[in-house]
């Protein structure tokens, strides 16, 4: 059975799977120091066979556990990535610096976690940031997250764990923000 066609669409953005042609783009975009060290499995550089692997692996199934790329509506052509770990459930997202502060992140997030809750039925979905990255707390908590604890986070460019901040939205905090917003 062939897994459903995933193409969402706000306002300004459009989510859509990622492709082979993308890896390019990512590795530029993601092998950034700056963006690299946020995420918990991005290189810096970032090899374009390893953007390449990423993506195979990224492939959306019918279920949590894929990733998306963000790109303008009207321009096509990869401006950040958002996705969705599986069990649990778990949102991630990155906007490349040229596009970042245009609220992409939060539109992109509202639009993939409305579809979310209601195609798999989810209660809850986590999400969590490096301490030093305010502005990806931020984002979380105007999509409704709340922060339900800290950790300790790694990843390659990080040489030993650093803190991060753990938030959880709940399906019924999700849709009061979305009818207040």
């Amino acid at each position: 059975m062939e897994a459903e066609r995933l193409d969402l669409t706000s306002e300004r953005l459009r989510l859509r799977p990622l492709v082979p042609g993308d890896a390019p783009r990512l590795a530029r975009f993601g092998g950034v120091p700056e963006v690299a060290r946020m995420m918990l499995t991005f290189q810096a550089p970032w090899p374009e066979e390893a953007a390449l692997r990423w993506i195979e692996a990224a492939a959306y199934k019918g279920r949590p556990g894929f990733k998306l790329a963000i790109e303008e509506r009207d321009s096509p052509g990869l401006i950040g990535m958002i996705g969705l770990g599986p069990d649990p459930a778990t949102l991630m997202y990155f906007i490349a610096a040229d596009y970042a502060g245009r609220g992409y992140a939060g539109e992109a997030g509202r639009l993939l976690l409305g579809w979310a809750f209601e195609r798999f039925g989810l209660e809850s979905v986590e999400a969590d940031h490096f301490d030093d990255n305010p502005a990806s707390g931020r984002i979380l908590r105007r999509l409704g997250f709340v922060q339900i604890g800290n950790a300790n986070g790694t990843n390659p460019l990080r040489l030993e764990p650093e803190p991060m901040t753990l938030y959880r939205l709940t399906r019924h905090a999700f849709e009061a923000t979305q009818c207040n917003s």
